[in-house]
């Protein structure tokens, strides 16, 4: 009989250890990607994807990167390349509305593939706009040419942001 509890503690042991990542499913799961946000290491930058409509074809996704307590916001674009499928991101600062060549590159801060990564270290792809929102982003040298850029302000940026970003929470639906 003994014998017989103790393999049905060690089954029932096994089976709530099997549920508990279920159990623990985070938020961001039930978040779609253009409802996200998220904040670097320091809790000094926030990132923040908009809403795409629901019946947009169009997979890219649109963000806004906030230096938090001031009025340092920079807009954020990612477009999925056709060739070999990227999402790849452009940070961007007060860019006028009619951008040429030239104008683009004045503003643009930081161009690059966005990753997703995930609790196991793992680096995938951003997921687009409708699908679920990625525990964390990397944003490979984000840090190095926001120091580069020239905000051209009255005081200096001061902080700069992490190159990873962890979810925060989601933007309830509408």
């Amino acid at each position: 009989m003994g014998s017989l509890k103790r393999l049905h503690r060690l089954h029932l042991a096994a089976v709530l250890a099997a549920s508990m990542p279920l159990l623990a499913t985070p938020v961001f799961a039930a978040c779609t990607q253009d409802r996200a946000v998220y904040t670097d290491k320091d809790d000094d930058y926030t990132l923040t994807f908009k809403r795409v409509p629901d019946d947009a074809e169009d997979a890219s996704n649109e963000f806004s990167l906030q230096l938090n307590e001031t009025d340092l916001r920079l807009d954020g674009v990612v477009a999925w390349t056709e060739e070999v499928a990227r999402p790849n991101g452009t940070i961007s600062y007060k860019c006028p509305p009619a951008k040429t060549g030239e104008e683009l590159d004045t503003c643009t801060v930081w161009q690059g593939v966005i990753y997703a990564l995930t609790e196991g270290a793992d680096a995938d792809l951003l997921p687009k706009a409708k699908e679920p929102a990625a525990q964390a982003l990397l944003l490979p040298d984000l840090t190095s040419a926001m120091t580069r850029y020239n905000f051209k302000l009255d005081k200096p940026v001061e902080a700069f942001p992490w190159e990873v970003f962890r979810f925060k929470e989601c933007v309830p639906e509408q």
